[in-house]
């Protein structure tokens, strides 16, 4: 599977990820299956460097706008400001939804972000573990 994201938007999602610094950043990308045609940058609720949780009202606006142009949640994005772009346990303890991509952007190097799709596949969505496949990331 891929996941193709336009350049204007990767630029953006890039970009609230750095402004999120020293916390993660989080957000939500809409459109068709494999494609994102809309981005919904989030607030961090934990203000966390280690953890996030979208806010409550803006989440559930993002999902509304989503339906409302019949679209999907393709992908949800979150950094690492101090780790590789590879799920943690908590990442994969957290998945909640087995269609979307969860993509993380790396900000070890700021100059230089790296960013990785996968799917976090769980026999229920409560599960600790799941299987963690890496999507291609294709930016257009």
């Amino acid at each position: 599977m891929k996941l193709t994201i336009p350049e204007q938007i990767y630029d953006e999602m890039i970009q609230h990820c750095k402004d999120g610094f020293p916390n993660e950043a989080c957000g939500f990308l809409g459109g068709p299956e494999g494609l994102v045609e809309r981005h919904y940058p989030l607030p961090n609720a934990a203000a966390s460097p280690v953890y996030y949780r979208p806010g409550d009202k803006e989440m559930l606006a993002a999902i509304n706008d989503i339906d409302d142009h019949d679209q999907e949640l393709v992908a949800i994005y979150h950094s690492h400001v101090a780790s590789a772009p590879v799920p943690s346990p908590t990442d994969v303890r957290e998945a909640h939804y087995p269609d979307s991509v969860y993509v993380i952007v790396s900000l070890m190097d700021m100059d230089s972000p790296l960013t990785k799709g996968y799917l976090i596949k769980k026999a229920d969505w409560r599960d600790e573990a799941g299987d963690v496949i890496e999507v291609d990331l294709v930016v257009s």
